[in-house]
């Protein structure tokens, strides 16, 4: 086997394979977009030729493998693998691939590797074999219907906006709060950073929700229209920064707040919603996965040099 960069011969070879693998993706999973352009992908991949690696055997592509180098506050300097960036025929070649291209990235600083990878123990098991873990699972929800649940007696939803800033810190440290506490013990903090929930509730595109009781702020969450990005469907809302202040959880608070955030979304012809959470965090699981999103991706995770 041999593993080099990309050439420009290379590429139709690795258009069908991500084709290929998608497809596959969206048959197992329905919750999965389907759609892939070409075209477009041939693009990138030229853009990109020097950071994107092939596998050969006996001058036969058996496998490609790329990661974008990318500076992060909350995750560090990393490569990240998208659900288009690699494909491999066995895990030797996916170790091979990962061989070469790892060391590249070491090689720029990067120590943080990010993988998202289709959620299923047979896709995840080369990645484990790697020294890869799971971190956040993507789920997914069809807005098929409106929902309806509402909010019981002395609470009161309203839309936020950028005079709501402080409430938005104050909330947002709840939700650090839950993050910092076993067996999640995340160390990254939202709300230390009050310039980006600034633009965030600035933006007309972002709907920042917020729950009252006896005229305070308990809860909030914000939505936005989810940017392309392969596996997702055109007109999905993404839900995130979902927090509810401690006495006032298990009142039905936060499910009667995503309900009528996503009768919004379906109301303006949002076809679903997306959200994140981390895996260890096992009350927003079960929260997510009762409330009816359905895992699609897993972002898998590796720090060199802790392992």
């Amino acid at each position: 086997m041999i593993v080099r960069p990309l050439e420009t011969s290379d590429v139709d070879d690795v258009v069908e394979r991500v084709r290929t693998r998608l497809a596959r993706d969206a048959q197992r999973n329905p919750l999965l977009s389907p759609h892939f352009s070409m075209s477009h992908f041939a693009n990138a991949l030229n853009d990109a030729s020097d950071q994107v690696w092939i596998a050969l055997d006996n001058d036969r592509i058996v496998g490609h493998l790329y990661g974008a180098l990318l500076e992060s506050v909350d995750y560090g300097h990393g490569a990240w693998l998208g659900p288009d960036g690699v494909s491999f025929d066995t895990d030797d070649v996916l170790a091979a691939l990962y061989g070469e291209a790892g060391a590249s990235w070491i090689t720029a600083g990067a120590l943080e590797h990010y993988a998202w990878v289709f959620d299923d123990v047979e896709d995840l098991a080369p990645w484990y074999e790697l020294g890869f873990s799971r971190m956040h699972l993507r789920g997914v929800l069809a807005l098929e219907e409106r929902r309806h649940h509402e909010l019981t007696t002395g609470y009161q939803l309203r839309r936020g906006g950028p005079d709501d800033l402080a409430l938005a810190i104050e909330l947002d440290h709840v939700l650090d709060e839950a993050q910092r506490r076993g067996p999640s013990f995340s160390t990254v903090e939202h709300g230390s950073r009050p310039e980006e929930l600034l633009e965030a509730l600035s933006d007309d595109e972002v709907h920042h929700y917020v729950v009252e009781f006896n005229g305070r702020g308990v809860a909030q969450c914000l939505t936005f229209p989810l940017d392309a990005r392969r596996g997702s469907f055109d007109k999905t809302l993404h839900v995130s920064a979902v927090s509810v202040l401690p006495d006032h959880e298990h009142r039905g608070v936060a499910t009667a707040l995503i309900d009528h955030a996503l009768n919004d979304a379906f109301d303006a012809d949002f076809e679903y919603a997306e959200t994140n959470w981390r895996v260890t965090n096992r009350r927003a699981a079960r929260f997510w996965t009762r409330y009816g999103f359905s895992p699609t991706y897993v972002r898998l995770h590796r720090t060199i040099g802790s392992s």
